[in-house]
């Protein structure tokens, strides 16, 4: 899968999809287009085996800067906003979320409300030692969307969550790695280098382990023990039964690093 749109490039190279906003005159907001043609690419690789893990990316200075201001309409009714916000949550948030291979993000400059939790829907976030990144919801009288709400809490708790939220205060990439929103920070000239490494490296996996490890741990924060054993040997029997896993016993026999193919 590989193509050139007016919004969103994709480009597919052993294994691994480079998905990159490309709105770099309005930051990479996401407006109506971009969202379709992302939530499309999303659901267009769920179940391809070709693509093993995915890049996010941003073009220009900016990863994603939120919504596009200029397609919010104030004169919507509520139950039109509400439809257009659950299709947002649905088709590009959730199913970000639940994609069933790694993706890591690589947040190259301006990350602002929904652009975070576009980064944080991912499984591992790289940023920019000084990328700007902030959610300032209550600066303009809303209250979080795009999943924010589920994510942020469960990576830096509570209380660091109201004082993001009610502050609505910037923070850099390399704060965000202290606050446990990022794995790491790097110089933004090394940024796309180190991200590209690190995404090649899950493309290269065992890529039924992955998906089936992210929904595991996913329930882990909702679910009781018992529940979780279930799941725990459940995913055990579908990858005992895998090509990875016999690749895997015979690199532990032969003393050698496995090579996967994802199946």
């Amino acid at each position: 899968m590989t193509g050139v749109s007016d919004v969103l490039r994709v480009q597919l190279q052993d294994g691994l999809l480079e998905l990159t906003l490309a709105r770099p005159d309005a930051l990479n907001s996401l407006n109506l287009e971009l969202k379709e043609r992302l939530a499309t690419a999303l659901r267009e690789i769920t179940y391809d085996s070709a693509v093993r893990a995915v890049l996010l990316t941003g073009e220009g200075r900016a990863f994603c800067a939120g919504g596009d201001l200029s397609e919010m309409d104030p004169n919507r009714t509520p139950e039109e906003a509400r439809a257009r916000q659950h299709k947002l949550l649905f088709e590009l948030f959730l199913q970000l979320h639940r994609l069933p291979k790694p993706v890591v993000a690589a947040v190259n400059g301006h990350a602002h409300g929904a652009g975070v939790s576009l980064a944080l829907a991912c499984d591992v976030v790289i940023a920019a030692a000084e990328a700007p990144m902030s959610l300032g919801y209550v600066l303009r009288g809303l209250t979080p969307d795009c999943g924010i709400t589920y994510f942020l809490p469960r990576l830096v708790g509570m209380a660091r969550t109201k004082e993001l939220l009610f502050s609505g205060r910037r923070f850099t990439g390399e704060e965000a790695v202290a606050m446990g929103m990022a794995s790491q920070a790097v110089p933004g000239e090394e940024l796309l280098k180190v991200a590209r490494e690190r995404a090649r490296e899950l493309a290269s996996g065992a890529t039924v382990a992955f998906g089936l490890m992210k929904r595991m741990l996913e329930l882990s924060t909702h679910v009781g023990f018992e529940e979780l054993a279930e799941i725990e040997a459940y995913s055990q029997a579908v990858t005992r039964a895998t090509s990875d896993h016999a690749e895997g016993i015979r690199a532990f026999q032969e003393r050698r690093q496995p090579v996967f193919q994802g199946r």
